[in-house]
């Protein structure tokens, strides 16, 4: 059931900070990575590591951190945090603005 929601996503990553202390984005894009994603409609505010999450993905890929801006349509997902317990990765997202 998850395979069948999986599709492959363009990903960039955050790179150094500027002179300002400001994180800047990769131009160009870094890779793909194949991810099922989903819109979370309930929101966690117990542990600060959920906190702003609007969407959840399940992936095979361990290399996926925090790093990672995900070109999801549209939007583009900041990566909050990977839970890398068991086989699927789970990955917490937020709009990237």
């Amino acid at each position: 059931m998850i395979n069948t929601n999986m599709r492959s996503y363009d990903y960039s990553v955050v790179e150094d900070k500027n002179a300002y202390g400001q994180s800047q984005v990769s131009k160009e894009v870094k890779g793909t990575v194949k991810m099922a994603i989903t819109i979370s409609s309930q929101s966690i505010q117990d542990n600060i590591l959920y906190k702003n999450c609007a969407y959840v993905g399940l992936t095979l890929d361990s290399s996926v951190d925090d790093t990672y801006i995900i070109n999801y349509g549209k939007e583009r997902l900041k990566v909050l945090y990977v839970n890398p317990m068991g086989r699927y990765k789970q990955v917490f997202m937020s709009v990237y603005e």
